[in-house]
């Protein structure tokens, strides 16, 4: 499976301790046929990697939303090339967010803000054939802005995540 397709939360993550509740929650799956990637790499290899009609979407999204205190990538962040380094701890950044959790096979990353808390787990699941790299979003909600802000962005979330993941397993990058 090349393409990116919507999964069931993997019950092998840890990211629900993560945030206080989820208040909402989404999963996208590829196969993965490189051997050897430490999920640092694997979560650099999707994210690190934005098309440019990706990077317009956010230059523009976080034009938009940044008077409401909703941050985003800085214009030099987003051209900036991903610099992958040889470790990563919890509290380091990697891309634009912090690190959360590490393991072998899940890294947590994501931000809080004054209207949602994100995190984003990218998971080597090793519980089936061929096996597969399920990146899964939970968000926790603060205010009737941030569920507004959420509903708008939620289409473009789902679509860009998959795209993302496709193109990284299209590409031979997982």
């Amino acid at each position: 499976m090349s393409k990116a397709a919507a999964c069931a939360f993997p019950s092998s993550s840890t990211l629900p301790v993560h945030l206080e509740r989820v208040d909402y929650s989404d999963s996208f799956a590829v196969d993965l046929t490189q051997t050897g990637l430490k999920i640092q790499d694997v979560h650099l290899n999707i994210l690190g990697y934005l098309p440019g009609w990706f990077k317009v979407l956010l230059y523009v999204r976080t034009r938009l939303v940044a008077p409401f205190g909703i941050g985003g990538p800085a214009t030099r962040e987003l051209m900036a090339k991903t610099r992958m380094r040889d470790s990563y701890a919890v509290g380091d950044k990697i891309g634009r967010w912090k690190i959360y959790a590490l393991d072998d096979d899940e890294i947590i990353t994501g931000a809080d803000d004054r209207h949602l808390n994100f995190r984003v787990s990218v998971l080597r699941d090793g519980g089936q054939e061929p096996r597969k790299i399920v990146m899964s979003t939970a968000v926790m909600l603060h205010n009737a802005f941030g569920r507004v802000y959420l509903a708008a962005i939620m289409p473009f979330h789902r679509f860009g995540v998959a795209r993302l993941m496709t193109n990284a397993a299209r590409s031979g990058r997982l």
